[in-house]
């Protein structure tokens, strides 16, 4: 503020009141810096906590091995099927799925039953029937 305008003010509401309007003027200042050091302070510390959280995992395995993923996969497969099965459990394809799963879990027990169902609807299919001999054998051993 130029000398001539503090001067007018200084005419205009007196003396003491401009100093209590300078001194209001530096509190206020001195309150929005303050303010602005808790904020960004706070925000520091949250961030800190969010990276700490970050470099403190440890590292999740980023690919399962073969083993997982193939059984994983046939887990799918199994749900998939049976999820039709219950639709329609007539369904051959579906069936048919299902015991291949099945089979390669080593889930004989559980291949049995589809194959089955299988024969009732496909009488006329020899390797169906075969099959399920040869896992009625293996399973009694």
């Amino acid at each position: 503020m130029n000398p001539v305008e503090k001067e007018s003010l200084e005419r205009q509401y007196g003396t003491e009141r401009m100093r209590r309007m300078e001194r209001s003027k530096k509190i206020q200042k001195i309150v929005l810096v303050l303010s602005m050091v808790s904020f960004f302070g706070t925000s520091i510390f949250g961030l800190g906590k969010v990276f700490k959280g970050v470099f403190e995992r440890e590292p999740q395995p980023t690919q399962p091995t073969e083993e997982q993923s193939a059984s994983a996969l046939l887990q799918k497969q199994e749900k998939g099927y049976e999820t039709v099965l219950k639709r329609e459990p007539n369904n051959p394809t579906a069936l048919e799925g299902l015991v291949k799963v099945r089979l390669e879990q080593n889930n004989i027990q559980g291949a049995i039953e589809p194959l089955n169902n299988l024969i009732k609807l496909n009488p006329d299919r020899q390797d169906y029937q075969q099959l399920l001999t040869q896992l009625k054998q293996g399973n009694q051993k």
